[in-house]
Formats: C-alpha cells, structure tokens, sequence
C-alpha cells in the first residue's frame, strides 16, 4: 500500500512539473540568448522549490501568529516531515492544475 502511494507522489511531482514545463513555454517570449540556457525543466523545478519554500514561509509565520500548536512531525510514507513543509509542497504540487482549471473556466487554452 505504502508504494501505491510512493508512486502516486511521484507521479503527481512529475504531472506538476509537465504542467509548469508547459505554462513556461506557453508564456515564453523572445529573449536574449544567455551564456547559460536554462532549460523549461529547470525553470520548472525552480518555481515548485521557490513557491514551496514561499508557502512554508507563510504557514509558518501563521502558525506563529496565531498560537497554533501542531504537531512536531507528521509521518508520510514513513518519512517524519514538518507539518508546514508538507502543506505547503502539496499545495505547490497542485497548483499549476488549479491555474490550468482556471483557465479553462475562462474559455482559455
């Protein structure tokens, strides 16, 4: 049971980044050439890490503020991980679906 998931977690952080890969073309322009070329799966894995770590910071200033007792680790997988570092990857996993649904209610592409 414990691999279904494992594999269930990985392939929705892969779906996430196709997804990302695919706003990043989608939204490119023009550019100078640079001396080091980033590549869409780069930029891609960049944004996820830096809209995690923006979240987290969030959470945590929240959970902070508002006097919010959480426990010290929740265990995924069997891994013990920070209550906040795992909302927030999750929620930065899910994201660029929810920008994708966005724009198709809009009549988007």
């Amino acid at each position: 049971m414990k691999s279904h998931l494992i594999v269930l977690l990985l392939l929705a952080v892969i779906l996430s980044l196709v997804q990302r890969v695919f706003e990043k073309k989608r939204s490119e322009k023009h550019e100078l050439p640079e001396h080091v070329k980033k590549s869409p799966v780069s930029e891609a894995l960049q944004e996820l890490i830096a809209t995690a770590g923006g979240i987290y910071l969030s959470l945590v200033l929240l959970v902070s503020f508002l006097q919010i007792d959480l426990a010290e680790e929740w265990f995924v997988f069997d891994v013990g991980m920070d209550p906040p570092a795992f909302i927030s990857l999750l929620i930065s996993i899910v994201q660029p679906f929810f920008v994708k649904l966005a724009r198709l209610v809009k009549g988007g592409v």
